[in-house]
C-alpha cells in the first residue's frame, strides 16, 4: 500500500495535537514578551496585524502561524510533503505582500464565490424580472388562432368542452345546436350535428358536459332543462312547475325561463339550474322528469323578495350563486338547504347588474359583473373583495372569466369592445369610430389583477374555456365565430388534428359534359320484376297512393275521434235521415207539372161539382 492511501485512511486530526500544543506555548511566550515591552497603542496594533494574519491564513486554509519553532514541530506533523510545504509558505509570503501594498486579495473571493457556488444545487435560477412572476404554464397559448364560422348567424351564448378536450359544444341564439368532434373533423371544420334542441325558437344560454361527458345539459331560455348523450340523443326533460303558486318550495319544477345550469363535479347524474323565478333547484336524471331532488330559493332584501338567478358555481361541497339584486351567496350542500345561506355578500356588485359568471378553485373565487367589474374572493371570509378591478367592461350577459386550469395563477376574461355604446344608452349608432375600443381577451394576475397580456379579437368574446389536456383556449363571440388559440409547440391533438387533415371535394354540379348519354346499343330500360317490385313498395307508401286512413281503434288521439266497441251499434240507431241532403222545394215543384196531366182522369162529375 503506498503511502498516498495510508494518508486518506489516517484520521484527519492525526499527528496535529502536538503541533497544535506547540504552537499555543509559542504564541503565549511571545504575548508575554510583548505585553512587557509596548504600550496600549502597541497593542492595539499588534492585535489588528494578528487577527488580519488569522483571516488570511483562514481564507487560505492554513493554520494560524506561530515561532519558528513551533512551525518546526508542526511541519513535522502536519502530514504533508515538502512540496506541499514549500507551496504553503510561497502562498502566505504572496499575500503578506499583498497586503502590505494595499491590495485586496482575489483569491479570497474567488474561494468566497467558489464556496458560495458548491453550495447551490441544480440548475441555476432564472433571472429575477417582472416576467418571472408568473410561471409560462400559467399564460394562455395565443400564439395562432383558428375560426370557425358560418354554422351560426347570432351570438354564441353557450360553450362547453368534454373532460378530454375532443368534443365541444355550441349554443346560440338562433335556437340551434352544434356538435363538434376533433376525431373526425377535418380542415373545413364543420360540425357532425346541427339541430334544435326545443324545436322552438328560443335561445341556448348554457351548456355542460356531466364528468365523464356522456351526458350532455341543455339550458334554454324555457322552463325546462334538457339532457342529451354526446351523440345528440336525447335522454329526458325536467317538469314544470306550476305559474299560478306563489310559494317557490311547493312547485316541481321551475316556473319562469332558465338562465345557468351546470353538472356536479363529482357525481355523473346531478345538475343544476338556476331560473328568473329566484331558484336553484338540484335535479337527478332518474327522477328529473318527475320532481326536482332539492333546492335553494334566493331571498332578497330589495323590494319584493325575489331575485333572478344570474349564474352559480359548484365546487366540492359548497355551491355559489349570484343575483340580480348584486349579492353573492353561499351555501354548504351537507347542510339544510332551506334555511340561510352560509355566507351572504350583499353589495359584492352593484344592483340590477347581472352577474355573468362564477368561476372557482379551491379557495378562490372569481366574479364578473355586469358593472365592468372582475373581483377575487377567499372562500373562508367571503366579506370584502381580495382585490378587484372596474375597468373591464362587458357587453354580453354570459361573459364568462375562467382560471388556469394548472395552478390558478392567472385569469381570463373577455373586454367589450362597446364602452361608449353603453354609456350612451346602448346605441351603435351614437358611438364615432374614434370612440369605440378593440374587443379583446384579457389575461390578468390572480394576485393583484394586473394585466399580463391582452389578444384582440375582431368580436366580442362571451364564452370562455382552457383545456388542460389539449391545452387550447376556446373563445365563442358575438358575431356567431368560434376561436380557438394554440400554440404549436405546446398544445397537443385537438385543433391541430383537424387543421392537419384535408377537407373532402364536394361533388360538382352537373354539367352538359358529365351527363352520361345512352345509345341505342344499350338497354337501361327496367325489367318487368323491377316495375312491379317498384309498384308494391309505392302501394305501401300512403304518400304517394293516397290511401285513405285507417280507422282508429281505441280512444282519440290527435284531433281523430277513436272507435269504441259500441260504435257500430249507435251509428245505426242515430244514422242520418235519407231526405237530409234534398231540397223541400224542389220535391214540392215537381208535382206542380203532373196537374195538367191527370185532368183527364178525373170523373166530369168532380171536374164540374167539385166536393166541398
Amino acid at each position: 500500500m503506498d503511502e498516498a492511501a495510508l494518508r486518506a485512511m489516517m484520521p484527519i486530526s492525526f499527528g496535529k495535537r502536538r503541533a497544535q500544543q506547540a504552537r499555543w506555548a509559542a504564541a503565549s511566550a511571545t504575548n508575554a514578551d510583548a505585553n512587557a515591552s509596548v504600550n496600549a497603542e502597541g497593542l492595539a496594533a499588534v492585535g489588528q496585524d494578528k487577527e488580519e494574519n488569522d483571516l488570511s491564513c483562514s481564507v487560505l486554509g492554513k493554520r494560524v502561524a506561530g515561532t519558528d519553532e513551533a512551525d518546526a514541530d508542526a511541519d513535522q506533523d502536519d502530514g504533508l510533503t515538502p512540496e506541499e510545504r514549500a507551496a504553503n509558505r510561497e502562498a502566505e509570503r504572496q499575500e503578506n505582500e499583498r497586503r502590505a501594498k494595499g491590495i485586496a486579495s482575489d483569491d479570497s473571493d474567488d474561494s468566497d464565490d467558489q464556496d458560495s457556488d458548491d453550495d447551490q444545487i441544480g440548475p441555476p435560477l432564472p433571472p429575477r424580472t417582472s416576467s418571472s412572476r408568473i410561471p409560462p404554464r400559467s399564460m394562455p397559448p395565443i400564439t395562432q388562432t383558428a375560426t370557425l364560422s358560418g354554422i351560426h348567424a347570432k351570438t354564441l351564448s353557450a360553450l362547453a368542452v368534454d373532460a378530454s378536450g375532443s368534443r365541444f359544444a355550441l349554443g346560440s341564439y338562433d335556437s340551434y345546436l352544434s356538435l363538434y368532434d376533433f376525431g373526425g373533423m377535418t380542415s373545413s371544420l364543420e360540425p357532425f350535428r346541427h339541430f334544435e334542441p326545443t324545436h322552438e325558437t328560443y335561445p341556448i344560454v348554457d351548456l355542460s358536459f356531466n364528468t365523464n361527458s356522456s351526458h350532455l345539459l341543455v339550458i334554454s331560455a324555457t322552463r325546462e332543462a334538457k339532457v342529451f348523450t354526446r351523440d345528440a340523443a336525447e335522454i329526458g326533460t325536467c317538469r314544470k312547475g306550476d305559474p299560478y303558486l306563489r310559494d317557490m318550495r311547493r312547485t316541481s319544477g321551475h316556473v319562469s325561463a332558465l338562465t345557468c345550469g351546470m353538472f356536479d363535479s363529482h357525481e355523473l347524474a346531478k345538475f343544476y339550474t338556476g331560473a328568473s323565478d329566484g331558484t336553484v333547484r338540484i335535479w337527478s336524471e332518474e327522477s328529473m322528469h318527475r320532481a326536482q331532488h332539492d333546492m335553494i330559493v334566493l331571498k332578497s332584501k330589495s323590494r319584493g323578495t325575489r331575485t333572478k338567478v344570474t349564474a352559480i358555481a359548484c365546487e366540492r361541497e359548497r355551491i355559489w350563486a349570484s343575483g340580480e339584486d348584486g349579492a353573492l351567496r353561499m351555501w354548504d350542500l351537507r347542510e339544510n338547504l332551506n334555511g340561510r345561506p352560509r355566507h351572504c355578500v350583499d353589495a359584492a356588485h352593484e344592483p340590477d347588474s347581472w352577474t355573468s359568471c362564477i368561476a372557482t378553485s379551491g379557495e378562490t373565487v372569481v366574479t364578473r359583473g355586469g358593472d365592468a367589474t372582475v373581483k377575487v374572493w377567499d372562500a373562508r371570509k367571503p366579506t370584502r373583495p381580495v382585490v378587484e378591478r372596474a375597468d373591464l367592461a362587458n357587453a354580453s350577459a354570459h361573459t364568462g372569466v375562467i382560471l388556469d386550469p394548472f395552478n390558478s395563477r392567472s385569469l381570463i376574461t373577455g373586454v367589450s369592445d362597446r364602452v361608449q355604446a353603453r354609456r350612451n344608452g346602448g346605441h351603435d349608432d351614437l358611438v364615432s369610430a374614434d370612440d369605440r375600443t378593440d374587443s379583446s381577451i384579457v389575461v390578468l394576475d390572480v394576485l393583484d389583477l394586473s394585466t399580463l397580456c391582452t389578444h384582440t379579437t375582431s368580436s366580442t368574446p362571451v364564452r370562455l374555456h382552457w383545456s388542460s389536456h389539449t391545452d387550447q383556449l376556446f373563445a365563442t363571440h358575438r358575431n356567431g365565430s368560434l376561436s380557438i388559440l394554440y400554440n404549436p409547440t405546446r398544445s397537443t391533438n385537438g385543433i391541430t388534428l383537424a387543421l392537419a387533415r384535408r377537407a373532402h371535394s364536394r361533388p360538382q354540379s352537373p354539367t352538359a359534359d358529365s351527363y352520361a348519354i345512352a345509345t341505342h346499343t344499350t338497354s337501361t330500360a327496367p325489367s318487368e320484376s323491377a316495375k312491379r317490385r317498384r309498384l308494391a313498395r309505392a302501394r305501401q307508401d300512403p304518400h304517394q297512393t293516397l290511401l285513405p286512413q285507417p280507422p282508429l281503434h281505441g280512444p282519440g288521439k290527435a284531433g281523430r275521434i277513436g272507435a269504441g266497441v259500441q260504435q257500430s251499434s249507435v251509428q245505426n240507431l242515430y244514422r242520418n235521415p235519407d231526405d237530409l241532403n234534398i231540397d223541400p222545394r224542389e220535391a214540392l215543384l215537381k208535382y206542380a207539372n203532373r196537374t195538367a196531366h191527370t185532368e183527364h182522369h178525373l170523373d166530369p162529375h168532380h171536374q164540374y161539382n167539385p166536393p166541398p
